[in-house]
């Protein structure tokens, strides 16, 4: 009899301590959403008794929705800057806009169009007519936070549109985004077929052959870039789509501004087809 009452005590207590947990996890993501100003509902709110926090039915605007966000641990909640985070995003889908315009070069994005990569551009609408009409994913991220470096990894899993695995490593974490600098980025894509039918659309469109749109797009690409090794890999890539590795490694660490404007020419960019490397 004291054990039965000794457990129904302890239920009791966590019970309690859970809903209070829940309560005050329900606050603060509250704070967050009317502090940073995020067009954001949920439905609900809750941790787990390992220290989980679970949001469920997240939508952000009108465009992404996520069915549950897992948090692996209650504390990282409150600190804006913890020291490591797991996170799994499962069923993240963002709706595209399918009214856009689509083959008219007047509707095509302007830096596109001025840098003349216009018969290589997909616009949402196509995406929709070749099967894409949303992006649907699940997404696990790790990061961890010494000494305002960030090393982040993430494995997205975007069934039709293919699977990615992105390590990134960043410095000046703690001060704005602006701020923020990219020390090192490796993304490896694994194509599911999207990269054959965009090549298909985009001949057809074009009213010349794949071979011959492949051929043109290398030969812009050369022409812009200048490096034989990289436009070697992706043209093997478009030719038999399966893996791309894509490194990038700047001279020196810059932020978001200084990449932009510094020639692509001087960042040490390595491009891999059809390997599976570890990153």
């Amino acid at each position: 009899m004291k054990k039965f009452i000794i457990a129904m005590i302890l239920a009791t207590t966590l019970g309690g301590a859970k809903a209070y947990l829940d309560h005050q996890l329900h606050q603060e993501l509250d704070k967050v959403i009317v502090k940073n100003q995020i067009g954001a509902e949920y439905s609900k709110i809750s941790s787990s008794l390992l220290g989980q926090v679970i949001i469920k039915d997240l939508r952000l605007q009108t465009y992404v929705q996520i069915d549950k966000v897992i948090l692996s641990k209650a504390y990282e909640f409150y600190n804006e800057l913890p020291e490591s985070m797991y996170l799994e995003l499962e069923g993240v889908e963002i709706f595209l806009n399918n009214t856009a315009e689509s083959v008219p070069i007047r509707y095509t994005p302007m830096l596109i169009y001025a840098l003349g990569y216009s018969p290589y551009y997909v616009s949402l609408k196509e995406l929709n007519n070749l099967g894409y009409p949303n992006i649907r994913a699940n997404i696990a991220l790790n990061a961890k936070l010494h000494n305002k470096k960030l090393l982040v990894s993430a494995e997205i899993d975007a069934n039709i549109w293919g699977k990615f695995n992105i390590l990134a490593e960043l410095n000046n974490v703690a001060k704005s985004i602006d701020d923020m600098e990219l020390v090192s980025l490796q993304i490896q894509y694994f194509d599911d077929g999207l990269v054959n039918k965009t090549v298909s659309h985009l001949a057809e469109r074009g009213k010349i052959t794949q071979a011959q749109l492949q051929n043109n797009f290398i030969t812009k690409l050369n022409n812009d870039i200048k490096q034989t090794s990289i436009t070697n890999n992706i043209q093997q890539f478009i030719k038999n789509p399966q893996i791309l590795t894509i490194d990038m490694k700047p001279d020196f660490p810059m932020n978001m501004n200084m990449l932009q404007n510094f020639p692509i020419q001087k960042i040490e960019l390595k491009i891999i087809a059809n390997e599976l490397k570890p990153i």
